[in-house]
């Protein structure tokens, strides 16, 4: 069982770093891989538990078996990036699934053929990132059309960019991409990552509740869409758009809480399929910490309170590292300590995340 840690209330200030961004490192590994590296596929100590998966999945991948074990631990982004990749490589491989993970939307690929794949634009990019990674390797050209719109967008043009540096031909049209087959993956332009916006937007939400703390590393230019967490930050009260960033739906969620303001976040109905119910989970962190909200199939509003926010409370993470790190941007303008159930799961993004924050210094 995990032990609940306490958190002292205060603002906050110092430097921090933040990681790797996982999605951009779960993509230059996949690229490496195919254009034939296999001397970055070693567990590092600063792995994320979500890239330690992916890095797991492609060493069982570049073994001789036709049927490898795929240990996907939680993490939804190596499971359906691999599927496709793995059928096209012509492997079958048994799935290991942990958490939640094998109740989320998931496409199943025993094998895969050129041509036409339709997918929902508006359920995960993940399915799009997946097949454009694969569908170059088969013998015929393909086409990915959507069937909604795409949303998390920024998370696909993150994509097509690491293909671009392994010259991999994709090309746009309206509906959708098409994909020349035949391709081959060159290295990588660069194998050196950018800084993670997601993780470093539970820091800028407290700066926008009065901390000071430096956040260093991050690419002002990024195709991360958890980038527009700045300007997000920047609105106070009105409505607030999710569906192309709904990671950092919980900082900002909070952030709104300590706001005397009513906040309306939009576009939020795949919130409820990720690690935990997202939507549910801030319910119940907002409601410990004495804020109402008001949840619609895909709304939710926050009644923001102003500061302070009520302390006291134990909150729970839900097992959900996002949930987790919201309670660290809660406490820095709650009136008493706060408890959190486990804070074990940040490991999933950002192992490092409450030991950087123990060493920041009140404000």
């Amino acid at each position: 069982m995990n032990a609940p840690i306490e958190l002292v209330p205060g603002l906050r200030r110092g430097t921090v770093t933040p990681p790797a961004s996982k999605s951009h490192l779960h993509r230059l590994l996949i690229a490496y891989f195919l254009a034939g590296g296999r001397d970055r596929l070693a567990y590092s100590p600063d792995d994320s538990a979500d890239i330690a998966a992916t890095r797991r999945c492609l060493r069982a991948l570049a073994g001789d078996t036709a049927e490898p074990t795929f240990d996907c631990g939680e993490s939804g982004s190596t499971l359906r990036f691999m599927r496709p990749i793995a059928a096209a490589l012509g492997k079958r491989p048994r799935y290991v699934l942990s958490g939640r993970l094998a109740k989320r939307p998931g496409i199943v690929y025993d094998t895969i053929d050129a041509g036409l794949h339709e997918l929902p634009g508006d359920v995960s990019s993940q399915f799009a990132t997946g097949l454009l990674f694969a569908l170059p390797l088969l013998h015929g050209d393909s086409e990915i059309r959507f069937t909604s719109p795409l949303e998390s967008r920024g998370y696909v043009d993150l994509t097509l960019a690491v293909l671009a540096s392994c010259g991999i031909e994709i090309n746009e049209k309206s509906s959708g991409f098409l994909i020349p087959g035949g391709q081959r993956y060159s290295m990588p332009a660069s194998m050196t990552p950018e800084r993670d916006w997601s993780g470093a937007s539970f820091w800028l939400a407290m700066n926008t509740l009065g901390s000071k703390i430096e956040v260093r590393g991050l690419a002002d230019d990024s195709a991360q869409p958890d980038r527009r967490i700045l300007g997000l930050l920047a609105q106070t009260g009105g409505e607030k758009d999710m569906s192309q960033c709904p990671d950092i739906f919980p900082p900002l969620a909070v952030a709104a809480a300590a706001q005397d303001a009513e906040t309306c976040f939009t576009g939020v109905r795949r919130l409820r399929i990720k690690e935990s119910d997202r939507i549910a989970s801030v319910a119940a962190m907002l409601d410990a910490l004495g804020v109402s909200t008001r949840e619609e199939e895909d709304a939710f509003t926050v009644a923001g309170k102003g500061t302070p926010l009520r302390g006291g409370a134990t909150l729970r993470s839900f097992g959900d590292h996002r949930i987790a790190m919201s309670a660290a941007v809660a406490v820095t303008c709650a009136d008493s300590p706060l408890s959190l159930d486990d804070a074990s799961c940040c490991a999933k993004s950002y192992p490092g995340f409450f030991d950087a924050f123990a060493a920041l210094e009140m404000l």
